[in-house]
């Protein structure tokens, strides 16, 4: 993880400070900012040292190149034999769940700035998330039908809760994928803009909740969560479950290695 005064980590994430505000950049570019355990692990650790500054009042997610996260590590499951996949897919569905956890728990104002397409555990984290930018030529879609797998990383507990039961099952199983306006009708994200106008406007979303009343978002986010955490941590851990469970089907094998190419 690369900071700008920070110590130095892996090289999953970038970490951007200016007063205030922390932006945890993904940094995998080349695979398409997938949530592997390093970049899962890396954005935990960097949102727990943002946590822990005083002055650290917002907390921005983003991705560098096309994509805000393609989703959860398929190409690494792929990579395993299918007897190891249950265990490989626990292992980063915990992860996962441990980030999510901590961003509805934290106290700062966590903001998703989807610059491009979110898929699975992307998805996810936007939900996760308090407030969402997206670009208007964004691509949101669920994406986990199409390996044989079962939601993770909130999904199946927030989409219902953001898009309702039918809409959540056009994202889940329709194979449904949403523009960035739509993403903002479906209640999925708060506001949409053209690309050329996205980096500025990310800024500009910063420095507004920034001037806000910031001592109040970490007692409203707990009053927002009050009742539903402990039944959310029971259905994270369910979810795991769960998507281990099906990551060892024939069904789910022939489709993963048919998307990582080696079908």
């Amino acid at each position: 993880m690369r900071r700008e005064g920070a110590a130095d980590y892996a090289e999953a994430i970038r970490v951007e400070q200016r007063t205030g505000v922390v932006r945890i950049v993904w940094d995998r570019a080349a695979a398409g900012n997938a949530v592997d355990l390093d970049l899962a692990r890396e954005t935990l650790s960097a949102l727990r040292w943002a946590e822990a500054d005083p002055t650290v009042h917002v907390l921005t997610l983003t991705g560098s190149g096309r994509f805000f996260s393609a989703g959860g590590d398929v190409k690494g499951m792929a990579g395993r034999p299918a007897a190891e996949r249950p265990g490989f897919l626990r292992e980063l569905a915990s992860a996962a769940r441990d980030l999510a956890l901590a961003m509805v728990r934290s106290r700062l104002l966590i903001i998703a700035g989807v610059n491009g397409t979110a898929a699975g555990a992307g998805l996810g984290l936007i939900l996760n998330s308090d407030w969402a930018l997206i670009r208007e030529d964004a691509t949101v879609l669920a994406a986990y039908a199409a390996i044989g797998l079962s939601p993770d990383t909130g999904v199946s507990y927030l989409l219902p809760r953001a898009v309702g039961h039918q809409r959540s099952v056009e994202l889940t199983l329709g194979d449904r994928r949403l523009t960035g306006a739509e993403a903002v009708e479906w209640g999925i994200a708060a506001e949409s803009v053209a690309a050329e106008e996205f980096a500025e406007r990310l800024t500009a979303v910063e420095d507004r909740f920034l001037a806000g009343a910031v001592g109040s978002y970490g007692p409203t986010k707990r009053l927002l969560r009050r009742g539903v955490i402990a039944e959310y941590e029971t259905h994270l851990a369910e979810e795991i479950s769960v998507i281990a469970g099906r990551s060892g089907t024939p069904e789910s094998a022939a489709l993963v290695e048919g998307f990582a190419g080696r079908g």
